[in-house]
């Protein structure tokens, strides 16, 4: 039996360890990006490569993510008619940048400091 744990163990240590390094890394959730909408910068949309037309319609965006975002220390206006989750944002964030703006929007957003 201490035969077959120890032939076990380096098996189970190599897996483990094989699994974690395989861990795919996860997005971040809905307020960390909607929060990261709120201060990014024009110069972050323009490193992006986004069109005139993209950055026109990223500033109308933030600008209702002010209204709808669910994020810590925002102050929202009691409104009948507004105060969504901000899920319709981001819905919005991904229907105006291409897969390659979004993923350069996601890095910025997670600390890499600039846009991939």
């Amino acid at each position: 039996m201490k035969i077959i744990a120890g032939l076990l163990a380096p098996v189970l240590v190599s897996l483990a360890f094989g699994a974690m390094a395989q861990t795919p890394e996860t997005d971040p959730s809905s307020e960390v990006l909607q929060s990261c909408l709120l201060g990014t910068p024009d110069e972050v949309w323009v490193s992006l490569k986004l069109s005139k037309d993209q950055r026109v319609r990223m500033r109308r965006v933030q600008e209702a993510c002010k209204e709808e975002c669910d994020v810590a220390g925002v102050q929202k206006q009691p409104s009948p008619i507004s105060n969504a989750d901000g899920s319709t944002i981001l819905s919005e964030v991904d229907n105006i940048l291409s897969a390659e703006q979004h993923r350069g929007w996601v890095a910025y957003c997670v600390g890499s400091g600039k846009p991939k």
